[in-house]
Protein backbone atom coordinates (compact mmCIF):
# COMPACT_ATOMS: atom_id res chain seq x y z
CA UNK A 1 0.00 0.00 0.00
CA UNK A 2 2.88 2.33 0.80
CA UNK A 3 4.33 2.04 -2.72
CA UNK A 4 0.99 2.92 -4.36
CA UNK A 5 0.65 6.09 -2.27
CA UNK A 6 4.27 7.03 -3.05
CA UNK A 7 3.73 6.63 -6.80
CA UNK A 8 0.53 8.69 -6.62
CA UNK A 9 2.44 11.54 -4.98
CA UNK A 10 5.17 11.25 -7.58
CA UNK A 11 2.53 11.46 -10.34
CA UNK A 12 1.00 14.59 -8.74
CA UNK A 13 4.42 16.26 -8.56
CA UNK A 14 5.16 15.44 -12.21
CA UNK A 15 1.74 16.73 -13.33
CA UNK A 16 2.25 19.94 -11.34
CA UNK A 17 5.55 20.64 -13.08
CA UNK A 18 4.01 19.92 -16.48
CA UNK A 19 1.18 22.40 -15.80
CA UNK A 20 3.60 25.05 -14.52
CA UNK A 21 5.91 24.66 -17.51
CA UNK A 22 2.99 24.76 -19.98
CA UNK A 23 1.60 27.89 -18.31
CA UNK A 24 4.97 29.62 -18.46
CA UNK A 25 5.38 28.68 -22.12
CA UNK A 26 1.86 29.92 -22.99
CA UNK A 27 2.45 33.19 -21.14
CA UNK A 28 5.79 33.87 -22.85
CA UNK A 29 4.40 33.10 -26.33
CA UNK A 30 1.42 35.44 -25.85
CA UNK A 31 3.67 38.11 -24.31
CA UNK A 32 6.01 38.04 -27.31
CA UNK A 33 3.02 38.18 -29.69
CA UNK A 34 1.77 41.31 -27.90
CA UNK A 35 5.17 42.96 -28.46
CA UNK A 36 4.96 42.09 -32.15
CA UNK A 37 1.49 43.66 -32.35
CA UNK A 38 2.59 46.78 -30.47
CA UNK A 39 5.65 47.22 -32.67
CA UNK A 40 3.52 46.78 -35.81
CA UNK A 41 1.06 49.47 -34.69
CA UNK A 42 3.85 51.88 -33.70
CA UNK A 43 5.59 51.28 -37.04
CA UNK A 44 2.46 52.14 -39.03
CA UNK A 45 1.78 55.30 -37.02
CA UNK A 46 5.36 56.48 -37.55
CA UNK A 47 5.22 55.61 -41.25
CA UNK A 48 2.30 58.00 -41.77
CA UNK A 49 3.65 60.60 -39.30
CA UNK A 50 0.48 60.26 -37.24
CA UNK A 51 -2.94 58.75 -37.77
CA UNK A 52 -4.35 59.36 -41.24
CA UNK A 53 -7.96 58.36 -41.93
CA UNK A 54 -7.76 58.90 -45.67
CA UNK A 55 -8.75 56.42 -48.36
CA UNK A 56 -6.93 53.38 -49.70
CA UNK A 57 -3.42 52.68 -48.47
CA UNK A 58 -3.24 56.07 -46.76
CA UNK A 59 -5.61 54.95 -43.98
CA UNK A 60 -3.43 54.13 -40.95
CA UNK A 61 -6.17 52.34 -38.99
CA UNK A 62 -7.04 50.20 -42.03
CA UNK A 63 -3.40 49.13 -42.37
CA UNK A 64 -3.26 48.32 -38.65
CA UNK A 65 -6.52 46.33 -38.95
CA UNK A 66 -5.10 44.31 -41.87
CA UNK A 67 -1.91 43.65 -39.90
CA UNK A 68 -3.89 42.41 -36.87
CA UNK A 69 -6.02 40.14 -39.06
CA UNK A 70 -2.89 38.75 -40.72
CA UNK A 71 -1.32 37.64 -37.44
CA UNK A 72 -4.62 36.60 -35.83
CA UNK A 73 -4.74 39.09 -32.96
CA UNK A 74 -8.16 39.26 -31.25
CA UNK A 75 -7.54 40.04 -27.56
CA UNK A 76 -9.55 42.88 -26.02
CA UNK A 77 -9.10 45.01 -22.94
CA UNK A 78 -10.39 48.08 -21.12
CA UNK A 79 -8.79 51.37 -22.22
CA UNK A 80 -10.51 53.38 -19.47
CA UNK A 81 -7.72 52.75 -16.94
CA UNK A 82 -5.16 54.45 -19.19
CA UNK A 83 -7.00 57.76 -19.54
CA UNK A 84 -5.13 60.70 -18.07
CA UNK A 85 -6.28 64.19 -17.12
CA UNK A 86 -3.13 65.94 -18.32
CA UNK A 87 -4.28 67.06 -21.76
CA UNK A 88 -3.82 63.72 -23.49
CA UNK A 89 -6.34 62.21 -25.85
CA UNK A 90 -7.36 58.56 -25.52
CA UNK A 91 -8.95 56.38 -28.22
CA UNK A 92 -10.04 52.76 -28.00
CA UNK A 93 -10.04 50.96 -31.35
CA UNK A 94 -11.72 47.78 -32.62
CA UNK A 95 -10.59 47.44 -36.19
CA UNK A 96 -11.48 50.63 -38.03
CA UNK A 97 -14.19 51.44 -35.48
CA UNK A 98 -12.91 53.71 -32.71
CA UNK A 99 -14.15 55.69 -29.77
CA UNK A 100 -12.49 58.79 -28.35
CA UNK A 101 -12.48 58.76 -24.53
CA UNK A 102 -13.84 55.23 -23.95
CA UNK A 103 -15.94 54.52 -20.87
CA UNK A 104 -15.27 52.01 -18.11
CA UNK A 105 -16.14 48.44 -19.06
CA UNK A 106 -15.91 48.91 -22.84
CA UNK A 107 -13.38 46.60 -24.46
CA UNK A 108 -11.13 47.33 -27.44
CA UNK A 109 -8.34 45.59 -29.36
CA UNK A 110 -5.85 48.36 -28.61
CA UNK A 111 -5.66 51.89 -27.25
CA UNK A 112 -3.86 54.94 -28.58
CA UNK A 113 -3.04 57.98 -26.45
CA UNK A 114 -1.77 61.16 -28.08
CA UNK A 115 0.55 63.18 -25.86
CA UNK A 116 1.52 66.70 -26.88
CA UNK A 117 5.17 66.97 -25.87
CA UNK A 118 6.00 70.46 -27.12
CA UNK A 119 3.95 73.31 -28.52
CA UNK A 120 5.12 76.86 -28.95
CA UNK A 121 3.42 79.78 -30.65
CA UNK A 122 6.72 81.66 -30.99
CA UNK A 123 8.39 78.97 -33.07
CA UNK A 124 5.15 77.50 -34.46
CA UNK A 125 6.46 74.02 -33.70
CA UNK A 126 4.06 71.23 -32.97
CA UNK A 127 5.48 67.98 -31.66
CA UNK A 128 3.74 65.01 -30.10
CA UNK A 129 4.08 61.29 -29.61
CA UNK A 130 1.65 58.41 -29.29
CA UNK A 131 1.38 55.75 -26.61
CA UNK A 132 0.08 52.41 -27.86
CA UNK A 133 -1.41 49.88 -25.44
CA UNK A 134 -1.97 46.29 -26.55
CA UNK A 135 -3.60 43.56 -24.49
CA UNK A 136 -2.72 39.90 -24.12
CA UNK A 137 -3.97 36.98 -22.09
CA UNK A 138 -2.75 33.67 -20.77
CA UNK A 139 -4.25 31.37 -23.35
CA UNK A 140 -3.77 27.66 -23.94
CA UNK A 141 -5.48 26.66 -27.17
CA UNK A 142 -8.90 28.32 -27.15
CA UNK A 143 -9.08 28.45 -23.36
CA UNK A 144 -8.38 31.92 -21.92
CA UNK A 145 -7.20 31.62 -18.34
CA UNK A 146 -6.30 35.22 -17.49
CA UNK A 147 -6.77 38.37 -19.58
CA UNK A 148 -5.59 41.31 -17.52
CA UNK A 149 -2.19 41.93 -19.05
CA UNK A 150 -1.05 44.71 -21.37
CA UNK A 151 2.02 45.90 -23.25
CA UNK A 152 2.70 49.59 -23.74
CA UNK A 153 4.99 51.39 -26.15
CA UNK A 154 5.53 54.83 -27.61
CA UNK A 155 6.34 56.26 -31.01
CA UNK A 156 9.18 58.62 -31.67
CA UNK A 157 8.42 62.30 -31.33
CA UNK A 158 6.49 63.27 -34.45
CA UNK A 159 6.78 66.88 -35.62
CA UNK A 160 3.72 68.36 -37.34
CA UNK A 161 1.93 65.01 -37.05
CA UNK A 162 -1.04 64.42 -39.30
CA UNK A 163 -3.74 63.53 -36.84
CA UNK A 164 -7.20 62.85 -38.20
CA UNK A 165 -8.24 60.66 -35.24
CA UNK A 166 -8.13 63.21 -32.42
CA UNK A 167 -9.48 66.19 -34.42
CA UNK A 168 -13.06 65.22 -33.72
Amino acid sequence: MRESIGSAWLMIIVMTFIVLFSSYLAFSINYSKSFRVKDGIVERIQKHNGIVLGSGNENTLKQIDEFLAEIGYNVKGDCYQFGEDDGTSLAGINGTMYKINPQKGETYNYCIIKVASYQSEATVMNASYYKVIVFFSLQIGNIRLLSRFHTQGTTQTLYYATDDLFKR
